[in-house]
């Protein structure tokens, strides 16, 4: 079969504006699009012995890598690029109880604390942390890109991935102080967190590419 050049000149300026859509429509309510973006930012970043990343291509993938990675000491369980919020919960009842992405300030400030990484600091950054398991930036990334619907869908994943893919998984839950109704969170943080790690390349320091 015939090939021909396949230029790239002009890629990382529509890479880049089509993460920037996605995360619009992520912003607008529809988080299943985190799908779209995990397997976007595989594609930017990504290399393996049989595929290059568009980064490695422009040779942009030796970067600064904004790192938004924020520990608060006294919660048991690390979700470092994801808050918990609860707004208009009434007694365990009602409102919103989310994992929220941190650059999302609709109702609270995002924290300030941030960092500029290498790449392989930056992706193998733990993001996620239990008393069992942790993930990094890539674990997360690849396990929604090639094990959970990005890409592909596997019959299995590995434990650590699923340890947050429950409501629960952010060790805490809401207890009504009158009712003692029991409600976990809408939500799980594997999303919000993807969304997060796309805000993060956005704003990360490139060379022109």
């Amino acid at each position: 079969m015939t090939k021909i050049s396949n230029p790239l000149k002009g890629r990382f300026d529509e890479y880049m504006k089509l993460i920037k859509v996605l995360c619009e429509c992520y912003d607008q309510g529809n988080d299943i699009v985190a799908l779209s973006i995990a397997t976007a930012i595989r594609v930017l970043v990504h290399d393996t012995k049989k595929s290059k990343s568009l980064f490695a291509h422009l040779d942009i993938k030796d970067a600064e890598y904004l790192s938004t990675n924020h520990q608060i000491t006294e919660d048991i369980v690390h979700l470092g690029i994801v808050r918990r919020i609860n707004v208009g919960v009434n007694d365990g009842i009602g409102g919103e109880a989310k994992y929220w992405p941190l650059c999302d300030e609709r109702y609270f400030p995002s924290p300030k604390e941030q960092s500029f990484l290498k790449f392989n600091d930056w992706w193998n950054e733990q993001v996620f942390r239990n008393d069992s398991f942790s993930l990094s930036r890539r674990d997360l990334v690849l396990s929604v890109t090639n094990k959970d619907g990005g890409a592909h869908f596997d019959t299995e994943v590995e434990q650590r991935y699923d340890d947050f893919r429950k409501t629960w998984s952010g060790g805490s839950s809401l207890v009504g102080r009158n009712s003692g109704r029991v409600r976990g969170y809408d939500n799980i943080p594997i999303y919000p967190a993807v969304r997060q790690i796309a805000y993060e390349l956005l704003h990360s320091k490139y060379k022109k590419a």
